[in-house]
């Protein structure tokens, strides 16, 4: 799928969500997303790193 497509879905998307009065409830939806996707990628998920062998 080229970034065409996504283009064109996104904008088919928006203009359904405002016509049907919808957009309050999906941008909330999109901010909480942002919000999980942050703290996922905070580095006190990352684990320990492998590091090389002090000589």
């Amino acid at each position: 799928m080229g970034i065409d497509k996504l283009i064109s879905i996104s904008a088919i998307l928006a203009v359904l969500t405002v016509s049907s009065g919808q957009l309050p409830r999906v941008l909330k939806t999109l901010r909480i997303a942002q919000l999980q996707l942050i703290k996922e990628s905070q580095a006190s998920k990352w684990g320990t790193p492998l590091l090389l062998p002090s000589r």
